[in-house]
């Protein structure tokens, strides 16, 4: 591990309830049981979203994007409180993408608003990422699973289109994916979230006109269970760091 400065590193633990900074045991993600594998061949078809013009703000876009989605047959409507669908500074150049609400989300109608997502935001504050100022969170699925489940391949595939148009329309210029779900789905890979992130990946929008830097990271309550792998959280954040400082993304 690279670490330029020590007394973040050490900061960066003590602040996230981490004694433990160093191990030479390699563990196995159980992000890997509990999200299945997609195949991109296995995602159905989804209703046609309501078209905007492209003239109009982005602000406007995004509001009959979310219009659109009282559209799609989707289960989970019928039992969620709110439909959760972003958070953020929407002219951000940095967008991340989670799997779905948990119960904190679906009673306040925001992305990452419970335990995992504060100790989301507080990783992302040791690089200056702040989601009011300069980034932008959505998940896969607008609402709530039951229990807080894995989402299944249908409830992904019914809103997948909408999530692709979510990233035009905001157009980043860095992408994030949070945990396995919205990693696999949206690289269309097999690979678990431990692998997919020892790499940085590019995702490609507008018919592949676009090449969006991306890079996956795992889930924050896939840490609050394994807190002994915040160590190579801080690798990550190190990386995305360093991808938006080397490529002039604006933070």
């Amino acid at each position: 591990m690279k670490v330029k400065n020590i007394k973040s590193f050490i900061e960066f633990y003590q602040n996230l309830g981490t004694t433990t900074s160093m191990t030479n045991t390699v563990r196995g993600n159980s992000t890997n049981l509990l999200y299945q594998d997609l195949a991109a061949n296995e995602l159905e078809k989804v209703p046609i979203l309501k078209k905007y013009n492209k003239n109009q703000s982005k602000q406007k876009k995004l509001e009959v994007l979310k219009s659109s989605l009282e559209d799609i047959n989707c289960d989970l409507k019928d039992i969620a409180t709110n439909l959760v669908f972003s958070d953020g500074n929407i002219d951000s150049e940095i967008m991340l993408i989670g799997e779905a609400p948990g119960a904190e989300e679906d009673r306040q109608g925001k992305p990452f608003v419970g335990e995992a997502g504060k100790l989301l935001d507080k990783m992302l504050s040791f690089i200056d990422l702040k989601r009011e100022k300069n980034f932008y969170v959505t998940n896969i699925l607008y609402w709530r699973p039951p229990g807080n489940r894995t989402p299944n391949n249908k409830e992904i595939s019914q809103c997948l289109e909408s999530t692709v148009e979510h990233i035009k329309i905001i157009k980043p210029k860095l992408l994030i994916l949070v945990g396995g779900i919205a990693a696999k789905t949206l690289l269309k890979s097999q690979e678990g979230i431990t692998k997919l992130r020892e790499t940085s990946h590019y995702y490609y929008s507008d018919n592949n006109e676009t090449k969006i830097y991306t890079k996956a990271i795992f889930h924050p309550a896939y840490l609050l269970r394994n807190p002994i792998e915040k160590k190579r959280m801080w690798d990550d954040l190190l990386e995305i760091d360093n991808i938006i400082s080397k490529n002039n993304i604006r933070r």
